[in-house]
């Protein structure tokens, strides 16, 4: 849509904007809304109907006020949703999202493959970037092409799991002691050779074709038995209870998994055990050795489907660590064992071994239900792993959880910091009242306070915006930008947060200066407005600045104005005010009269460009630096900046500093350090207790979703 507005030769228009203000819509699994963006173009809905017949979403409403949603504004989950992705993929404006992918960018790469987290081996296309999976997404827009919730938004959320393993480990008496490859090979080659024979070889339907091809031909060496489980197959299953009868018959002293698959009393009757697998099980805990696994996109290879269809596997993110694609672990460990027929050196070798072998290629079991149109058909396991465990928004469509964390929290708690007040002002800006007296009492402009919304939270800083010592309420503006302000955010008026530490750092310096402009950006316009406050009353002619991409993200005017003798607007759209932001606003007011003092708060960019102007314009300048923090005490470190040469603490020594003494590179160098690790932190689950109260109690009859 952009490129069609730019090719019109007309890119500016004169039309006014007008903003809905409708609230970011964050409930459901796996998508985030914002019907901000939205245009009413009708592809989602239109998509949703030609997929799966009739559509989730729709245009509701009439006027002004019409846009997407769902009937009666029940939760996708109630809607009759499937979640496949089709609407998110189809949205030209960004108004849905992929609440993981999201965060990552545009994808630079898109590879035709399969997913073979079940039977079906549906055709996809993956979508990377830095060799990392994003997503997958659907072939073709048609309901043949379609995908299930787990392939579209829970493989990528899989993938990238912080539940990887990544080394591989040989136990040493209790404990497993990280080996190198070739040590931890010949560990395992030794164990199977002391079992042969007596070897059970269990292993998922959801291997590859050259996997399975492998570990038999391994089974055939070692004189074992293999035994393949169903994709489906959970505890109690008919399958497995033959599986261990056959296990006992055999009188299996040795067991080699490619997963959790049996249960832990089995594994532990066990002489030895060799766990291949992607992901940490309590079976990888009990094994003798664990070897490190490729997983989903980063394989190659053939899958059979349960229709007997063969679908491509092709690689296009990178296993983490030492993890390697299993065939490459077969083949190697085949070696170490000195088997023959083990010398391939590349994965399409083993696909022509296969085709011209002479024996059954058998398609895998199918599975009851079609997930693809029905959510809650999804299958719950992923070679003995359960999907809920790895990708917990799964867990709103009723799929079992075995070992899922439950955070305390601490809403409705006595102890704590009671919300007097939390509203969303303008979209990914919060503003929250909080009841804290010590830190009302002793607050002054410039300070800030660590919040942390549970007992087993982040620390995190943010500025005070107001405080009223009389009530022991505090006031703070905090955007939200990652995990820690996402918690806080989705917290609501009445909760408890779990502590309020402040007020920490120097205050401002307040002083007769003459003319003093405070420019203000992102979460630096409410930071600005205490700051203002103070400097009027000490008798400073007080301008402020703000800025924002439109004028619909703008906030704290009437405030501001109350404090200042001057508020400039700027958008950079041109919606409201000067066109551009706090670097325009500094210019023309320097142009037009002397300023003799300029704060800025705001963004590490905006505040680093209105400093680089008012040193060619000899203003003197501050501003609020916002480094990575921990304890705000100084004793962690991890806030230091450096100041003309010296080495600082922003919690201690700031946070205000000389603007132009500051080592811009190494703050911005040090600020993103950990930017993949705090997209990865972002939690991906849902309200389940909201959702609940959208389904009424289980003796409702009716399901209209009016939450009463």
């Amino acid at each position: 849509m952009r490129a069609m507005a730019l090719s019109a030769g007309q890119p500016e228009l004169s039309l006014p904007t007008m903003y809905a203000a409708y609230n970011l819509e964050r409930d459901d699994p796996f998508m985030d809304r914002d019907y901000n963006l939205c245009v009413l173009c009708g592809r989602c809905w239109r998509i949703c109907e030609k997929i799966h017949g009739k559509p989730a979403i729709s245009i509701i409403n009439r006027g002004k006020w019409a846009r997407i949603g769902t009937a009666f504004n029940k939760s996708h989950v109630f809607s009759g949703c499937t979640f496949c992705g089709a609407c998110i993929d189809i949205c030209p404006t960004g108004t849905l999202t992929d609440r993981f992918a999201r965060w990552q960018g545009k994808p630079e790469a898109e590879t035709g493959s399969a997913c073979i987290l079940c039977p079906q081996g549906c055709a996809v296309v993956a979508q990377s970037k830095n060799q990392r999976l994003l997503a997958y997404t659907m072939p073709a827009f048609n309901r043949d092409a379609s995908l299930c919730a787990l392939g579209r938004f829970g493989a990528a959320q899989m993938v990238n799991s912080n539940q990887r393993t990544t080394r591989p480990q040989v136990r040493e008496g209790e404990d497993l002691i990280p080996y190198d490859w070739d040590a931890a090979l010949k560990a395992a080659a030794t164990g199977l050779k002391e079992h042969a024979g007596k070897i059970a070889f269990v292993i998922s339907a959801t291997s590859s074709r050259e996997e399975r091809y492998l570990y038999a031909q391994l089974a055939t060496a070692l004189k074992g038995q293999m035994h393949l489980v169903p994709a489906h197959a959970l505890p109690g299953d008919p399958t497995l209870t033959t599986i261990q009868e056959a296990i006992h018959g055999q009188g299996a002293l040795a067991l080699l998994m490619n997963g959790p698959l049996l249960g832990g009393v089995e594994q532990s009757r066990m002489a030895f055990s060799l766990v291949i697998d992607a992901l940490h099980s309590d079976s990888s805990e009990q094994a003798s050795v664990v070897l490190p696994a490729a997983m989903l996109s980063e394989n190659s290879g053939t899958f059979r489907s349960s229709t007997g269809e063969i679908r491509q596997l092709s690689a296009c993110s990178q296993a983490p660590g030492d993890a390697r694609a299993e065939w490459r672990i077969l083949r190697d460990l085949g070696q170490t064992l000195g088997l023959d027929g083990f010398s391939y050196t590349k994965v399409e070798d083993i696909t022509r071994a296969l085709d011209n072998a002479v024996g059954e290629d058998a398609a895998p079991p199918a599975m009851t239900g079609d997930p693809r149109h029905n959510v809650r058909e999804l299958i719950t396991t992923y070679r003995g792993h359960q999907v809920a465990d790895i990708v917990p928004a799964l867990a709103a469509f009723g799929l079992p959880q075995r070992s899922m964390i439950q955070e305390e929290s601490t809403a409705g708690s006595d102890n704590g910091f009671p919300i007097l007040e939390k509203k969303e002002i303008v979209p990914n800006m919060h503003f929250f009242k909080i009841q804290a007296p010590q830190v009302a009492k002793f607050a002054l402009p410039g300070q800030f306070v660590i919040l942390m919304a549970r007992e087993t939270s982040e620390r995190s800083p943010f500025t005070l915006v107001d405080w009223d010592a009389d009530t022991g309420t505090i006031s703070l503006v905090i955007e939200e930008v990652g995990r820690s302000s996402r918690e806080l955010a989705s917290l609501r008026a009445g909760d408890m947060l779990a502590h309020v530490s402040g007020p920490l750092g120097q205050a401002m310096p307040v002083e007769k200066r003459g003319t003093v402009l405070l420019g203000g950006g992102c979460y630096g316009v409410g930071a600005i407005y205490p700051l203002a406050r103070a400097l009027k009353q000490a008798g400073n002619r007080v301008i402020c600045g703000i800025e924002a991409s439109s004028s619909y993200l703008l906030y704290m005017q009437d405030e501001l104005t109350q404090v200042s003798d001057q508020l400039i607007l700027a958008t950079k759209d041109g919606s409201e005010g000067v066109r551009g932001g706090v670097q325009e606003i500094l210019v023309q007011t320097a142009e037009r009269e002397q300023v003799d003092q300029f704060i800025a708060i705001g963004c590490t960019f905006m505040m680093r460009m209105t400093t680089e102007l008012s040193r060619g314009l000899n203003i003197p300048t501050l501003v609020a630096l916002n480094p990575i923090m921990v304890d705000g005490t100084g004793m962690c470190g991890a806030c230091r900046v450096s100041i003309g040469g010296d080495t600082l603490f922003a919690c201690i020594d700031g946070p205000l500093f000389d603007g132009h003494a500051v080592d811009w590179d190494e703050l911005a160098s040090r600020r993103s350090a950990y930017a993949p690790q705090e997209i990865q932190a972002l939690s991906q689950g849902v309200d389940l207790s909201a959702l609940m109260h959208q389904a009424h109690g289980p003796t409702d009859t009716h399901q209209c979703g009016c939450g009463r």
